[in-house]
């Protein structure tokens, strides 16, 4: 996995549109982190997502622990409410891990694909 910072956290340059800024605003309480929700119990929920080319996942908050595993060769971009923005080039089975999320810690973002291929994510957001 390679990641670029192409937009630093507090700079609202070029990269960001006024859709863009206000699209954030619907993500502050959108705490679907994926398209499907596999299983969901009180320790887990395992979302699916597939991402065309050209689609984007809506903004959304991660204030819970969770990985996410990437199936397919592909790139991303991402757009975080603190301003920064960053590029993604994935490999199959690439692994991030975010251990120490909460309702002080968090982020929302949003998941552009940029590339040319679909995108498989499978997510696991641990809710304990």
């Amino acid at each position: 996995m390679k990641v670029e910072t192409i937009n630093t956290a507090g700079n609202w340059s070029v990269h960001w549109t006024e859709s863009l800024k206000k699209a954030i605003q619907l993500g502050v309480n959108s705490h679907k982190i994926g398209q499907q929700l596999l299983l969901e119990n009180k320790r887990v929920k395992i979302w699916h997502i597939e991402l065309e080319p050209g689609k984007t996942l809506p903004f959304h908050k991660h204030d819970k622990p969770y990985f996410y595993v990437c199936h397919t060769r592909g790139s991303s971009r991402s757009y975080f409410s603190n301003g920064a923005v960053i590029e993604t080039s994935y490999e199959p089975n690439d692994i991030k891990y975010f251990n120490n999320l909460n309702t002080k810690n968090f982020f929302i973002h949003n998941l552009e694909n940029i590339g040319t291929t679909t995108l498989h994510f499978t997510t696991v957001e641990f809710t304990e």
